[in-house]
């Protein structure tokens, strides 16, 4: 977890490990524009996705409530 400006923020590995997908597939997800794009890292340019993302995520996996 990260937190940019008191915001949790979730890194790749996280999300995929907390939806049970593939990097790829969350990568095809964003750039066919079915999910948000991800907020970046301002150091280290990695994608962060916030709880409202993984939500979306989640839906869309047919994971979420």
């Amino acid at each position: 977890k990260t937190k940019i400006n008191g915001k949790r923020y979730y890194r790749v590995s996280e999300v995929c490990k907390m939806v049970g997908i593939f990097k790829n597939t969350l990568y095809n997800w964003e750039r066919k524009g079915k999910i948000p794009k991800a907020d970046r890292d301002p150091m280290s340019g990695w994608r962060l996705y916030s709880p409202e993302d993984i939500e979306i995520i989640k839906r869309l996996s047919g994971r979420g409530e």
